[in-house]
Parts: C-alpha cells; structure tokens; sequence
C-alpha cells in the first residue's frame, strides 16, 4: 500500500516536471515573487525611514492589504469573463509601472508618505487580479491528480524566495532605499514576458459573460457561501490571516525601533523560510497521509506556541529559530487547502472562488499592521506580540467547531465530503 502511493508520487512528479507550461508559470513566479518578498520587507520600512512613526509605518503595509480586499471581489469576476493570459501579462505591466515609480522617487529623494501609500494600494489591486488568474492558470495547466503535487511545488517555490528574498531587500535597502522596488519592478516585466511564452491558451471560461457582471459576482459569493467546508476554512483564514499579519508587523516594528540592521530583519525571515523549505519537502508525503482538516488545526496550534515566547526574545536568530519550528507544517496545509479548494470548484469558478476566498480570509487584515503600529507605539512589543497570539488561538474555534473540516481527510476523499457539504 505505502510502495504503490510512493510510486504514484513519483510518477506524477516526473509528469510535472515535464508539463512545460507548468515549469514556466513556477519559474516566472518565482521571479515575481523575489521581488515582492522584498517590497513587503521594504514597505514598513521605508515608511519608518520617511515619517519616523511606527504607526503612520504601518499604514504604508495597510494600504497594500486594503488594495487587495477592495479590489478583491470585482477581480475575481473579472478574471472569469476576460481570458486569463491577458489578465497576467496586463497585470504584471501594471505591477512594473507602480513599482518603476516608487522607485524613481525614491531613489530621487522625492518619495512621500502619500505616494507610498498609493503605490502600496496600487500593487494591492494588481495582486488583486493576478492571484485568482494565476491559480486558474495553474488548474488549467495541471491535471486535477497532480493539483496536491504542484500546489506543494508552489509552497516549496514560496519559501525558497522567502529565503533569499528579505535579506536581500534589507541589503539593497542599507545601499538605497528604492533599489529594493526597482527590483521588484523588474520582476513583474520578466513575469509578463515568461507569460508569452505558454502554449496553453488560457481563455476565457465557457460561457463567460453570459449573465450581468453583479449576478456573477454573487455567483462566487454564493458558491464559497454554501460549501461549508470552504466556508470554514475562509472564516478561520480572517482570523488567522490577520493575526499572522499583525504578529510579522510587531516584530518588524518592534526590531527597527529598538535599532536593529534592515538585514538582520531580513534574516529573521531567511531562518523561518529554510525551514518552510523543509516543510515543503515533506508536504507531499504529509498530505497523502494526514487528514487536511487535522493538518490545518495542528499547524495554527504550533504557530501560536512557537510565537508566544517571541514576546520576551529581542535576538534575532532566536527570533528567527522560533518561527523556523512553526513553518515545517504550514507548507503542507497551504498547499492542502488550496489544492482542495482547485480541485473542488469547477473552472468557470475559479476566479470567483478564490477573489471570494481572498476577500472573506483577508477582510481584516488591511487594519492590523495599523493597529500594530499602534499597540507597538503605545503598550509596547512584547503586549502586542502576545495579543497576536490570542488571536491565533481565537482562529482554531470555527475548525473545531465544523465537523466537516474536522472530516476532511486526505486528497482521495475530497471530493465526497465536498460534496457532502453543499
């Protein structure tokens, strides 16, 4: 039995390996995403650099959150109506143009706080568009028994950048402030170009159009509404999403103002990302032997243990260490859920559910790197970091409660309490 699902592992990894247009969107991505691990760095950073207030800091990452959530919904139908490659080669033009301005200013000294938060909103509503596009590009390219394998693929891709990418941009941030941006700027035009290059069409889904942009708009929303198992999951991601967001923006915070090297910061994600490396090595076994449902309860839990002594650590490898023990299983539930959620929404939906997903799992989350700019600015780093940690506990109660997500087991049983729970 274990001989035959290896074999099947490495069957289907051989195929992937062999899906051109797959390799292409993973290495064009990986690019793409170098780029933005080092803005998302940057962002707080230049903002801290600019107006001295870890508050008005904050909202520079804010606006980039609220940029997703704004445009989150109307994208998602968007993308189901308009062909997916115009989608992703537009966008990534877009994505060069906003970044090729903040970098021009900054480097020219003329950066404002204004222009900081407008860019940041800007590159929100291009990941807006190219995240659901992206995702429908991936399920049209890879076969549905091959989606666990590529998702965990893409988190293995994810932590790799993770890994280079803020020690990279808190380097390029000690040298110049806007070299990090220019960068970024760069990966979205070799993104649009690595686009070109697929084979596959990726049009628009059958029948796009074919009802008035509101009523497909409540289509998604309904869609993700009534499955109760993407319901759930949506509802913890709210809670979760933002308390993670809120922890990372506290430390940030936390370590600039007590004077620490931009690189240093960087290297606190570096550590954490080697570890989500190995993570991602093992999810492919993780998730054929581990129920999704169990493996998404355990991974927050160990999340929040692994945080709540960040409250009383100040050295960065220590930091880093502390993160590192709680990223060896996310990967393997990123990667279930979402391949969970691919394989289960037929294609004219793909769009929708995941701009619908987006919204619901990252509603709140535009105001936490405010309200941890604030709690750091008032009661200090260590209340706001156990704060956080409240509030990822909080994020475990719709998982218990749901007995579906409490049932969902590995990738061959998907289908059935899928369908269960419609």
């Amino acid at each position: 039995m274990e001989s035959g699902s290896g074999e099947r592992g490495t069957e289907g990894g051989s195929q992937l390996r062999r899906n051109r247009d797959f390799t292409i969107l993973w290495c064009g991505q990986a690019v793409s995403d170098l780029g933005s691990s080092m803005s998302l760095l940057v962002f707080p950073l230049v903002g801290y650099a600019i107006s001295g207030s870890a508050a008005q800091a904050g909202l520079a990452s804010a606006a980039m959150l609220l940029g997703q959530v704004v445009a989150g919904l109307p994208a998602g139908a968007l993308v189901d109506r308009w062909p997916r490659r115009r989608v992703l080669v537009v966008g990534n033009l877009a994505g060069f143009a906003v970044f090729s301005s903040l970098a021009i200013t900054t480097l020219s000294h003329a950066l404002t706080m204004p222009h900081l938060v407008v860019g940041g909103f800007a590159s929100g509503v291009v990941s807006a568009f190219l995240d659901p596009a992206a995702s429908a590009a991936i399920r049209a390219v890879v076969p549905s028994e091959q989606l666990p394998l590529a998702y965990t693929r893409l988190q293995a891709r994810q932590h790799a950048v993770s890994l280079g990418g803020p020690p990279l941009g808190g380097a390029l941030f000690s040298i110049a402030r806007g070299l990090p941006f220019l960068v970024d700027a760069a990966s979205y035009c070799l993104m649009a170009l690595a686009i070109s290059q697929l084979r596959s069409a990726l049009p628009a889904p059958a029948n796009a159009g074919d009802s008035s942009f509101a009523r497909e708009l409540g289509k998604g929303l309904s869609f993700v509404w009534r499955n109760i198992g993407i319901r759930t999951l949506m509802i913890w991601g709210a809670i979760f999403n933002f308390a993670v967001t809120f922890v990372f923006v506290s430390v940030t915070l936390r370590l600039v103002r007590a004077g620490v090297h931009p690189a240093a910061i960087g290297t606190v994600e570096a550590i954490a990302a080697t570890a989500g490396l190995l993570g991602a090595m093992l999810a492919p076994i993780l998730i054929r032997r581990v129920p999704t449902g169990a493996m998404t309860i355990a991974a927050t839990l160990v999340i929040a243990a692994v945080i709540a002594p960040m409250a009383w650590a100040h050295n960065v490898v220590i930091i880093g260490a502390l993160l590192a023990g709680g990223m060896v299983l996310l990967p393997a539930n990123n990667a279930g859920v979402s391949s969970f959620l691919a394989a289960t929404t037929p294609d004219g939906f793909q769009g929708r559910m995941n701009s619908a997903a987006g919204f619901i799992s990252n509603v709140a989350s535009p105001v936490a790197p405010v309200i941890a700019g604030v709690l750091v600015g008032s009661a200090g780093g260590r209340a706001a970091t156990l704060f956080g940690v409240v509030l990822i506990l909080l994020s475990t109660v719709p998982l218990l409660v749901s007995p579906v997500v409490r049932s969902l087991g590995p990738p061959d049983t998907w289908s059935a309490v899928a369908n269960e729970s419609r």
